[in-house]
Formats: structure tokens, C-alpha cells, sequence
């Protein structure tokens, strides 16, 4: 059986029909929704973008370890397994990060990779005389971005656009569709698919940036700064999350446009089709926007940024049925071997999801808690009903260490020079955050801190996480650091 793992950056659980929204048109994820299972209790693992790749390449959690970067030489990697058990493996992907410095080895192992260039910071096109115009202020914009020039360089790579065709998930759908026509009769292939938008810069063309705030006069910050909202107006955050918006009607069409390829060739009665995103987007929910980290304020990550899409698709899967338990992209590695009947490498730690698809008696949650986190930063923990944001008690955030012999290449992460084969000692912001308890289903936009009113909610939550820590090895310093 094929397989085709659809990668969709920064895609919001609710702003995507399937999950409720009512105002955003996504018809093509809700149409294949009604025909796959939905998994209504996805929460992420490693944040943001690189550490969650890294979980879904590897089937091993990284935030307890280490933060963005390549796949280690010891880990194993999903694409370099898949290929080596005589499977053909593609990967397509306007994700720069992909082929960066810092991290750009994900792509080493598959058969065939390509690349559309030119998204966000992609070091690419230089010419000095292309004009570079701000809709909005320029010290509005982009501040927070970790290379100077940054709007401008976005400015200057996307300069000869003219048509929707042009733009970034076009090409990569289009390039996809273009694949599985060409390689239709290979046997059993894996393409995987990573599809930058809808991350910012949010900047769809017609007419999609007038869909959801027609009308709209003001300026347009495409790529707003991360930290406070307060940054902006109200307006000007309307028509942020409108933009945004129209990314992800964007991005639906041209799944569509895919899926209707895969439909047309007859493959979807042997393909498993896993639509998925590494974590959402904060507008203006708890005085945030981007995907703040401890320097720019509040960095809790709160069910806007946690609480994820995953939509699996299989030709002998129970269509429509919605599974309550929680699961973690971790989970994907597992599932993806377990669709090619490829045993599961020791040391990782998800569980194929397939059980959950193919059999309708197996309903038993594979994990009770899920965990996750940004390395440095605090712990999450969520049963499902309770979510516990663990800080470190310290304000000095010690000990913690980086286990790669790499040193950190992206991110507000510094490590001593004291490397001893193994690890480094490293620095993180603490912040200024304290812990918290919200009870997510009866306060699902979480604006009640129930900490100090829930001990015992706060203890079994706290023991879980110390289970799970355990449970993978997690290195002996973070019990300590978290006052575990």
C-alpha cells in the first residue's frame, strides 16, 4: 500500500471545518475527513516547526534533550528505513528549514526530493534592484525574525509572482499531483509532502486575501511580530486572522487538487493518505501572537498552539469515525512502518495508530497523559481534561544540558564551551511564567488559572510526568530542574 503524509505547517485544529469551525471554507479536508478517521485528542510532542519534525522522523520525543536542529547520525530516521525496505521514497517541500543550516538533513534519505524555493527567510534571491514595499509598518513587521532583512528578502523571492499558480502550496501540490501521475505504477511508494503555508507570512493572493475582511482599508501586516498583541489594532488583527484565513482556504484547494489526482488514477484504494501539522498560531488569544518563546512574554502553549489537527486516511479504515484518545505526532513514525509492515526499531517511543483505524474493537487509549514541550522551556502535560504548564521553580533554569555535538544554530538557546562528548551545559531564558492548571473542557479558551485551587489535580499530574520521563530515558537533570 502507498503512503502519502501531508505536512501542513502551522494549520489551526479550529479553523478547519472538520473540527467545528463554521466560517472558514475548507470543503476538501472535510470531504476526506467523512471518509477517514478524525483524531479529536492530537496533541503535539517537540515544539515548534524542526523539533516536531524530528519527533515524526524519529518516533523519539526531542524537547527533553535538545531543541531545533538536524537529525542526529544515531537517531533513526523514518525515510532512510522506508527506503532501505525497497520502498521508493519522495519528498516535496517549500519548507526552506528543510535544507538550512542547523537542520537541512532531513531530506538525506529519501529516494528523490524536491524543493520550491523562496518561503519566509529562504536565503535565495539577491537582486539589489528589486522593489521592496511594506503594507504596513515596517517596525511592525517581522521584528522578532532571527536574520536581519528578512520582509525584504521574502519581498525580493516572491517578486515574480503574478498568478495563484505561482504561489508556495500551489506549486507544492501541483509538483505532488505531477509525481503520483508519473510514478503511478510504482509499487507501495512513500511521498511525503511539507507545505509551509499557512505560516506566515500571511500573504495569499486574490481571492483569498479578501475572503474573510472585505472591504478592509487599514494596513496589512503580513508577517506580524511575535509578543504581544497589543502591538496591533483590533482591526489590524481582524485582518491578520483573515489573512491567515485565507492560507488555509488556500491551502485546502490545492489538497483538493491532489486528492482529486490520486482519485482520478484509482489510488485511493491502495493508499493511507495522514494529513497533520506541527503546531498552531496564537492571534491575540491570551495577549500573544506567533509562537512566542520566554523572551517576548507569555509562552505557555496554550490549546491554540497545542491542540492539533490529524486526519488519517486509509481504503479499509472505518470512515467517520472519531477517536477520543490522545495520540502525539511520535505516533506517526510507528504508523507509517506499520502501513508497510515494517518492524518498529527499538528505543522509540509512539505506537501505530493503525488499530485505531482498522479495527473497530480496539478502542483503548495507547497513552493516559500526553506531554510535550519547547526544550528549555516549561513541561505540558494533559490528560484530556486537565493541562498543567510545569515551570521551573529556579529562576536560573538549572541544570540543563544539550545532548548533540552540535551546538544550537537556530532559536535563543546558548551553550557553554564545555562539550564532553556528550552533552554541553546550556542557558535558556526562564521568564517570567509560573505554573498553571486549566481544566480544557470546561474552559477551553483556558482563562482560568486553577493551580492554587487544584493540589491534588497539580500531584497526579506532576507523578504522570514523572512516569513519563522515565518512561523514555529523559535525562536525570530535568527532574531537578522542574522540581520533580
Amino acid at each position: 500500500m502507498n503512503t502519502i503524509f501531508i505536512l501542513i505547517d502551522t494549520l489551526r485544529r479550529d479553523h478547519l471545518g472538520c473540527y467545528g469551525n463554521e466560517w472558514i471554507q475548507t470543503p476538501n479536508l472535510d470531504a476526506l475527513a467523512r471518509k477517514s478517521v478524525v483524531f479529536d485528542n492530537a496533541y503535539l510532542g517537540s515544539y515548534p516547526c524542526m523539533p516536531a519534525r524530528r519527533d515524526m522522523w524519529t518516533g523519539r520525543f526531542e524537547f527533553p534533550w535538545r531543541g531545533w536542529g538536524p537529525l542526529e547520525t544515531s537517531d533513526p530516521d523514518l525515510a532512510k528505513i522506508v527506503t532501505q525496505n525497497g520502498h521508493t521514497s519522495m519528498v516535496i517541500s517549500d519548507h526552506y528549514h528543510m535544507w538550512e543550516r542547523g537542520s537541512g538533513n532531513y531530506f538525506f534519505n529519501f529516494s528523490g526530493a524536491e524543493f520550491i524555493r523562496g518561503q519566509e527567510n529562504d536565503l535565495w534571491i539577491t537582486d539589489p534592484d528589486l522593489p521592496v514595499e511594506y503594507p504596513g509598518e515596517a517596525e511592525r513587521m517581522a521584528r522578532h525574525a532571527l536574520r536581519p532583512g528578512s520582509f525584504a528578502r521574502y519581498k525580493r523571492n516572491t517578486a515574480h509572482f503574478r498568478v495563484e499558480e505561482d504561489y508556495f502550496a500551489p506549486q507544492v501540490f501541483r509538483k505532488a499531483s505531477d509525481w503520483v501521475e508519473r510514478n503511478r505504477n510504482l509499487k507501495d511508494f512513500f511521498l511525503l509532502l511539507e507545505v509551509f503555508d499557512p505560516h506566515e507570512p500571511f500573504d495569499p493572493p486574490f481571492p483569498y486575501d479578501e475572503m474573510y475582511n472585505p472591504g478592509y482599508k487599514g494596513q496589512r501586516f503580513i508577517w506580524p511580530t511575535y509578543g504581544k498583541s497589543d502591538l496591533y489594532s483590533e482591526e489590524e488583527l481582524k485582518e491578520i486572522r483573515a489573512l491567515y484565513a485565507g492560507e488555509v482556504t488556500m491551502v485546502d484547494r490545492w489538497l483538493g487538487h491532489l486528492l482529486d489526482k490520486v482519485e482520478h488514477l484509482g489510488l485511493m484504494d491502495d493508499t493511507m493518505i495522514i494529513v497533520v501539522t506541527d503546531h498552531g498560531h496564537l492571534f491575540g488569544e491570551h495577549g500573544m501572537i506567533g509562537k512566542p518563546w520566554s523572551d517576548l512574554g507569555d509562552s505557555n502553549m496554550y490549546q491554540e498552539l497545542a491542540h492539533v489537527p490529524l486526519l488519517i486516511y486509509h481504503p479499509k479504515g472505518m470512515a467517520g469515525r472519531r477517536v477520543p484518545h490522545l495520540v502525539q505526532p511520535v505516533d506517526l513514525f510507528a504508523t507509517v512502518l506499520d502501513g508497510f509492515n515494517i518492524p518498529l526499531p527499538a528505543g522509540t517511543h509512539g505506537r501505530s495508530l493503525l488499530p485505531y483505524i482498522l479495527h473497530a474493537e480496539s478502542d483503548s487509549p495507547i497513552r493516559e497523559t500526553a506531554v510535550y514541550g519547547r526544550y528549555g522551556e516549561a513541561m505540558n502535560i494533559t490528560d484530556g481534561e486537565w493541562t498543567l504548564y510545569l515551570w521551573p521553580p529556579s529562576e536560573k533554569n538549572e541544570p540543563l544540558y544539550w545532548y548533540s555535538p552540535l551546538p544550537p544554530q537556530f532559536g535563543d538557546v546558548r551553550v557553554n564551551d564545555d562539550f564532553d562528548g556528550k552533552r554541553s551545559s546550556a542557558r535558556v531564558t526562564r521568564g517570567p511564567m509560573s505554573s498553571a492548571l486549566y481544566n480544557v473542557k470546561e474552559d477551553p479558551q483556558q482563562q482560568r488559572d486553577l493551580y492554587a485551587e487544584r493540589p491534588e489535580v497539580v500531584e497526579r499530574l506532576n507523578a504522570s510526568l514523572r512516569e513519563f520521563l522515565i518512561s523514555i530515558n529523559a535525562p536525570h537533570e530535568q527532574f531537578t530542574r522542574l522540581g520533580l
